[in-house]
């Protein structure tokens, strides 16, 4: 009998529960179909800086250089 002391692969990182948090709008525990939506569209909007309801390469560029920027 050998004891391990990895985690086991099932269990979330706290990357994938702080998604999960920022995901879950009304602090519920629970993500909705709703809130998969209004986060969809909550993400879109912060890409789409020209408003023109399309999401450029360009668009896509800008936002990785400010997540790098951040990190």
């Amino acid at each position: 009998f050998v004891m391990l002391n990895s985690v086991n692969a099932s269990e979330l990182t706290q990357e994938e529960i702080n998604y999960f948090k920022i995901i879950d709008l009304n602090n519920d525990g629970f993500v909705s179909i709703d809130e998969i939506y209004q986060s969809t569209d909550i993400i879109f909007q912060l890409i789409d800086t020209n408003k023109d309801n399309k999401i450029s390469i360009l668009e896509l560029e800008d936002l990785k250089e400010i997540i790098n920027i951040l990190k």
